[in-house]
């Protein structure tokens, strides 16, 4: 066998384990997007049960105790900025605001006397935030793209007390609230608001076997290149 076929075999097999790895890689991507896009968040009405869905996440945790004047967007002093849309933004210096340790937040169903969002951004992406309710009624949040809303009041048994949304597949950067289900004129109040801030992401390197089986065989090749009992059978013939 002459070198340049056995170059050309070792080329085309190094091309087809190169090809295996990505088709590989690529598999194992499309079933984690599959995973993520198939999981739903989980809600929580205990500290309890945050901390236990959040793991060893390092949490923020904001209590509303600087006094924040009232605008379509304020910055908590966590670094969350929320933001009112839609609807009637007017009176945005009395309905949303923060005051004597409470976040205050106004919302209307119609948007004709009030805000129809109010959108919780966080400085981080995260994997869960649960909050104190001091007082809230119809009010519903989502995390956005998601298409679920959770009724707050119905989902804590009451008009006071903790609830919190948990996704440790898919970490977002936004809730939501609004009134999905009425036309009324609400407002609704917060003391503490905590977030677990999402792990790290880590670029996926290229398997480390796929690179020392390229390596080794490119190795192979060069050693064949320079060995002498590896001349191409025509220049052998030559000599005769």
């Amino acid at each position: 066998m002459s070198i340049h076929t056995l170059q050309k075999r070792l080329l085309t097999a190094l091309a087809a384990v190169r090809a295996g790895g990505a088709a590989l890689l690529a598999a194992a991507a499309m079933t984690a997007v599959g995973a993520s896009a198939q999981a739903a968040p989980m809600t929580v009405t205990s500290a309890a049960d945050f901390d236990a869905a959040i793991g060893t996440a390092t949490t923020t945790t904001d209590t509303f105790s600087t006094i924040i004047p009232g605008g379509v967007e304020i910055t908590f002093d966590s670094g969350v900025v929320s933001t009112l849309a839609g609807g009637e933004l007017g009176f945005a210096e009395f309905e949303h605001f923060v005051s004597s340790g409470l976040f205050f937040g106004a919302l209307d169903g119609t948007g004709i006397d009030s805000a129809l969002t109010v959108t919780w951004t966080f400085p981080i992406p995260v994997i869960g935030f649960i909050a104190a309710f001091d007082f809230v009624e119809v009010v519903d949040v989502t995390i956005p793209g998601s298409g679920q809303f959770f009724d707050i009041a119905t989902e804590i048994g009451g008009d006071t007390g903790l609830f919190g949304l948990v996704d440790t597949t898919t970490p977002f950067t936004q809730i939501q609230f609004s009134i999905q289900n009425d036309d009324a004129l609400v407002s609704f109040a917060v003391t503490d608001l905590t977030f677990a801030a999402a792990p790290a992401t880590v670029d996926v390197p290229e398997p480390g076997a796929l690179a020392l089986f390229g390596l080794a065989l490119a190795g192979l090749a060069l050693a064949l290149r320079g060995s002498p009992s590896a001349e191409p059978c025509s220049s052998a013939a030559s000599r005769m």
